[in-house]
């Protein structure tokens, strides 16, 4: 049985439109929607966002205390304000904070909502290309800042903007946001202008303040890169709680998609050490590397690969695959590579793990929910036309709500059973 489905039109100053789905029942496959003039009016279809169990352990994240899944409870968060002017698309992040953040403009008067629980995600464009040429002049990502939570509910501002197009992000101890630059090319300018790929951290309550974590392969700390190029397009990126070294997947899309000229070095993992700032390769063989994730406990990493996409095109052999890795040498390099799952639809994208330590990965139908050992115990499908791409765990009250990216929307489901695993520590 499907709870109803009540899509809110927002007042204006709201800046959106969002869903709540409800747990009251008005019959199976029925939804019931607010229409444009404030009239109510049932339609059929199944719910936008639907549990498919495979175990009773997925029953019991989803808050049941029978043999079956619980009515999901979600809200959509979604329209032109969210995402801005097409063709932007919620693809990368998100970071979750639990008090706040700071708009640019917000900063600059000295007012705004800094302190209320938010969403940081990355909305860019999917710049159309001809092989290793831009088509157009300019590519512009923007960072928003979605409030989930107070008086201000669903209001979307922008964090900042960067030509420098920006991908995966995580918050580090230090309470500054990681993010992932996969570099550009800034056409129709005298001489072209690129742009170095690279992690980057921005403080989120004054985005002008940002600080290169790197920006050149094999850096020693002290003269620079050592070795024969920079890096392809950094995808996804985590910052180790004992140490503050961060790890970052490097696959080569950005080439692939016309934002650099040429590919020097493989798609690999890299490891920055906090202290030196040198940067090392600590695992390879991959065919795109995409998230990356540690478990609880910091002693297994998990890594996709998403080779099964190979820029516009896919690679049917190509693979779509989650591995581990043993982490040791003092938590400075990783061994003992596995897979321990083969995505059935599309390729895992973004991955996280709850406090348990099983493992979250987005895929082209939903979330795919794993066992640590790679068993799929369900789904949480998405009955969209877009992959999950990325997703976070809240904090606080919110640490039992998963916020899912799926390129048109940003969808938060609630799973009472199970909770998320804090990641860096805010400053307020």
């Amino acid at each position: 049985r499907h709870p109803a489905t009540v899509v809110l039109r927002a007042v204006p100053d709201a800046m959106l439109l969002f869903g709540l789905l409800l747990t009251c029942g008005i019959g199976p496959h029925e939804k019931l929607r607010d229409a444009s003039e404030g009239k109510r009016e049932c339609k059929s279809g199944l719910s936008d966002v639907e549990f498919e169990s495979r175990s009773r352990e997925f029953n019991r994240i989803t808050g049941s205390s029978t043999g079956y899944p619980a009515a999901p409870v979600f809200e959509i968060f979604k329209g032109e304000h969210v995402l801005g002017s097409s063709p932007l698309r919620a693809h990368e992040g998100p970071v979750f904070l639990e008090h706040g953040a700071t708009p640019a403009a917000a900063f600059a008067s000295g007012a705004g909502d800094d302190d209320a629980p938010c969403l940081i995600f990355v909305t860019k464009p999917y710049p159309e290309v001809e092989p290793g040429f831009l088509k157009g002049t300019k590519q512009v990502a923007q960072i928003k800042r979605l409030i989930v939570g107070g008086p201000h509910k669903g209001r979307v501002d922008t964090l900042f903007e960067s030509e420098n197009l920006v991908n995966g992000a995580t918050l580090g101890p230090d309470g500054r946001i990681y993010f992932c630059f996969q570099g550009g090319i800034v056409a129709g300018s005298a001489p072209v202008r690129h742009l170095r790929s690279g992690i980057y951290s921005v403080d989120p309550h004054n985005s002008s303040d940002v600080r290169t974590v790197t920006d050149s392969a094999w850096n020693d700390g002290v003269n620079g890169s050592m070795g024969s190029g920079y890096y392809n397009s950094p995808n996804d990126v985590v910052v180790k709680r004992d140490d503050a070294s961060v790890w970052f997947t490097d696959p080569s899309y950005a080439h692939e998609q016309g934002l650099t000229d040429t590919k020097t070095i493989g798609d690999w993992v890299w490891r920055v050490d906090a202290k030196s700032q040198t940067s090392a390769v600590v695992a390879d063989g991959f065919s795109r590397p995409n998230g990356i994730v540690f478990s609880p406990d910091q002693k297994t990493m998990f890594v996709t690969d998403s080779g099964y996409e190979t820029g516009d095109a896919q690679d049917p052999a190509g693979p779509r695959s989650v591995y581990a890795f043993d982490v040791y040498n003092r938590g400075r390099q990783l061994k003992n590579r596995r897979l321990i799952y083969v995505a059935d639809r599309g390729i895992p994208d973004g991955i996280k793990v709850d406090a348990w330590g099983r493992i979250y990965t987005g895929c082209a139908d939903g979330v795919h929910v794993l066992s640590r050992d790679g068993l799929l115990l369900g789904k949480i499908k998405l009955n969209g036309s877009n992959p999950a791409a990325n997703l976070a765990f809240g904090k606080g009250k919110w640490r039992s709500t998963l916020y899912i990216l799926d390129e048109t929307s940003v969808t938060a489901v609630n799973l009472p059973g199970t909770r998320g695993v804090p990641i860096g520590r805010e400053r307020r």
